[in-house]
């Protein structure tokens, strides 16, 4: 699940990648009255689940373009949530865990300001990449028992309702016809067909022109999908999409032989492992230097010397982090 999370987290934190995915899914009548273009991921405020550890979860808030009657600016609160599961079927308990994830929203704007009267409204989107269609409850009254023979109890039962964005059952007309740009566009893409190699090369012509222009105008991130699909497909696999890549977007050869060289550098071939703790410290400091800005002594040394699961933590609080202190565990 860790790759999953990191390139969820890589390219969604961005708010613009973020906005793209949003217009995609949210009700037309919400995108109107939403200023997406102010999307704002709230720094150090991300969503925890000790419960579940197959998640990717990132809180953005948007203004409202109408202000209420006093003339103030109201928001709308977006936890984006990524749910991979590897079960034939959705969790059962999904909505009940949705109801987690506002709990806190509301609670730190009355701490934010306690003579706030009414509460912001927070909109849940479950970003899907399962084995199969989402089967599972939607809304929290699709778990409570006795409603249908009793509806006169469903005023007085709390109830919320997901918004899934369900990718096993998103054709590729439907991926294309989303206004998002060729970084989220080829995530979206590689969370739906990567789990299986021969749906990524049969479809891979359907997005030749996103992939194109990706290599061309952004070839930090074609690297970084490589990489993704290195660590999430078996050898042989990753040779032939390799191969099917370059016949089809021959400008990714480069990129391509760079990533080949590299592998063979985190010594991939000796020992998945031992690259793949070598990838992370390589992401971590790339990320820390884009966000922050160049590292001290201390932390190459903490990074040098973490372990796997230390290494994965820190990259996954680096989107998040209000300052670089904040990657790093306290001492």
């Amino acid at each position: 699940m860790g790759d999953h999370d990191a390139l969820f987290k890589r390219v969604f934190a961005v708010p613009a990648n973020a906005a793209g995915m949003l217009r995609s899914v949210l009700p037309a009548e919400l995108v109107a009255a939403l200023d997406l273009s102010r999307l704002e991921l709230l720094a150090g405020e991300s969503i925890s689940d000790d419960l579940d550890e197959q998640r990717a979860d990132l809180l953005f808030r948007a203004p409202l373009l109408e202000r209420d009657e006093d003339g103030d600016e109201e928001h709308v609160y977006l936890p984006l949530h990524l749910l991979a599961e590897h079960q034939s079927t959705p969790p059962p308990r999904m909505p009940l865990r949705a109801l987690r994830y506002v709990l806190p929203v509301w609670l730190q704007a009355l701490s934010d300001d306690p003579t706030l009267k009414k509460l912001p409204p927070v909109v849940v989107l479950v970003v899907y990449h399962g084995l199969s269609k989402w089967s599972g409850p939607r809304s929290l009254h699709d778990m409570v028992a006795g409603l249908e023979r009793f509806p006169v109890l469903r005023d007085y039962v709390p109830n919320l309702t997901l918004l899934i964005d369900d990718l096993s059952s998103l054709g590729d007309s439907a991926l294309r016809a989303r206004p998002l740009t060729p970084v989220p566009m080829t995530a979206m893409w590689l969370l739906r067909d990567s789990r299986h190699m021969d749906a990524l090369i049969a479809h891979l012509p359907v997005f030749r022109d996103v992939l194109e222009q990706l290599v061309r105008e952004s070839p930090d991130e074609a690297l970084f999908f490589l990489r993704y699909l290195s660590f999430t497909a078996t050898e042989d696999s990753y040779r032939e999409f390799r191969r099917a890549i370059i016949e089809h977007i021959p400008a990714a050869e480069d990129p391509m032989a760079t990533m080949a060289e590299v592998l063979k550098q985190e010594g991939r071939q000796e020992g998945r492992q031992e690259g793949q703790q070598e990838t992370l410290r390589e992401v971590l400091r790339l990320w820390i230097t884009q966000r922050f800005g160049p590292l001290n002594a201390a932390h190459e040394a903490w990074i040098a010397t973490a372990t796997p699961s230390d290494l994965r933590s820190a990259v996954e609080r680096v989107a998040l982090a209000p300052d670089v202190n904040a990657v790093f565990p306290p001492h």
